[in-house]
């Protein structure tokens, strides 16, 4: 599978001190089935892909999902840790609170697991424009709006801390939380961003 290669890519400059983090925890309503389970064009699955990206750079990466069936696969995988999420149906902004400060790492690489379109060298290009200013979160955009499901977060006690006060003002919008934390944006070109939410979407991955 995608996800169990061992020749990483890696650019340990530029990998250094980044953890990937991979949310699957959504119902997958309007698809009719479980994205990440859904077969790539390139091979395995929507999740593997997405997990394939992050070890091709070199990273280590937690997937999050209160699915057991992700938690079956990905322990299958070398280089990735199951987490669950810590508040099952809350959205990605609760999901990702379960991953902020468990690790000794700088920054959090954010991936959605239903950008089947995602590419390494746009995985790359996120990583650099972070690196560049690493103590503020860079947050794609993909020419209409912010995607802040792909993006790289500061591991750090400030961004933590406001999650987890929105928390608990039940405010689960990730643009909202933006609007409270230090970020910036890198506009990718049209297309590079896009997601499948639903059956529809399945044809245009497969031209």
């Amino acid at each position: 599978m995608v996800g169990q290669s061992k020749s990483y890519k890696n650019d340990l400059q530029l990998v250094h001190g980044l953890r990937a983090c991979v949310l699957c925890g959504g119902s997958s309503r309007r698809m009719g089935r479980d994205k990440a389970l859904i077969p790539h064009p390139q091979g395995g699955c929507w999740l593997t892909h997405s997990i394939g990206l992050c070890h091709q750079q070199g990273l280590m990466v937690d997937v999050v999902s209160s699915n057991s069936n992700h938690h079956l696969l990905a322990s299958t995988l070398e280089g990735v840790a199951c987490r669950s999420d810590p508040f099952p149906g809350k959205g990605p902004l609760a999901a990702l609170s379960g991953v902020f400060g468990t690790a000794t790492v700088m920054g959090l690489l954010v991936l959605p697991v239903d950008m089947p379109w995602l590419e390494s060298q746009t995985v790359i290009k996120l990583i650099r424009a972070w690196k560049e200013q690493s103590s503020l979160a860079m947050v794609s955009h993909d020419g209409i709006r912010l995607q802040p499901l792909f993006a790289i977060y500061p591991n750090d006690s400030f961004y933590r801390e406001t999650i987890l006060a929105q928390l608990a003002s039940d405010q689960l919008s990730m643009l909202d939380w933006l609007k409270k934390v230090p970020y910036r944006t890198l506009v990718f070109p049209e297309g590079s961003l896009r997601n499948a939410n639903c059956p529809a979407d399945l044809l245009k991955l497969e031209e």
